[in-house]
């Protein structure tokens, strides 16, 4: 079997057996990947923490033929955002990104741009409020699907101008960008909206957001 190996994200896992686990990631040029990490579900894991969510990883990975999931043979950590050092808000919206990836990733697409946006994302989480940083992701990610319409049509000139403005920047530079609760209110219910249309269903992890915070 071949391996390659490539940079990820680590998206979602699921026990499988005892002792393994299947884990989807977000790969840098192999788009959204499935693949089994034997051993994981032990205490002592090759692994570590390396299929904690949001995890940025060099992983190596092949595939059987006629096989549906990968076989992850390691993984290097080379970023990781450990949970007892984010906030409560943090660790929800964490899960809310991740499930976002999921959804608008496919497996073997190209997705290079998808990968470097959630990591400049993820790069700016100590230095940006993260409700600036969620409704940047969302925006984006619909601008990189394509199906972002023309902001004027949803937004008042304004605030579609700013948010334009603040989509120009890189994510570390937000915090300079001011928006009042009524405005940031606004912005998350049309990208909602947005996003419920595009992929004809709501969110789980945002239902949970929307229930907690």
């Amino acid at each position: 079997m071949k391996y390659i190996q490539v940079e990820a994200l680590t998206l979602r896992t699921y026990s499988f057996g005892e002792a393994n686990k299947i884990a989807v990631f977000l790969t840098k040029t192999q788009g959204k990947l499935r693949a089994v990490a034997y051993g994981a579900g032990k205490s002592k894991s090759r692994f570590g923490s390396g299929l904690e969510p949001l995890t940025h990883l060099r992983i190596s990975f092949g595939r059987r033929q006629n096989q549906e999931l990968a076989i992850v043979q390691s993984c290097e950590i080379i970023r990781a955002f450990p949970a007892y050092r984010l906030s409560w808000e943090q660790n929800l919206h964490f899960s809310y990104f991740a499930e976002l990836l999921i959804e608008f990733t496919s497996e073997a697409m190209e997705s290079e741009r998808l990968f470097r946006l959630a990591l400049a994302v993820l790069d700016a989480v100590e230095k940006v409020p993260i409700s600036l940083l969620a409704r940047y992701f969302e925006f984006w990610l619909l601008r990189l699907e394509g199906v972002l319409p023309p902001l004027k049509e949803k937004l008042p000139e304004d605030l579609a101008a700013r948010l334009i403005e603040m989509m120009r920047r890189p994510p570390v530079e937000l915090a300079s960008f001011s928006f009042s609760t009524g405005e940031l209110e606004r912005l998350e219910r049309a990208a909602s909206e947005l996003i419920e249309y595009h992929l004809e269903k709501p969110l789980r992890a945002r239902k949970i957001l929307k229930e907690l915070l």
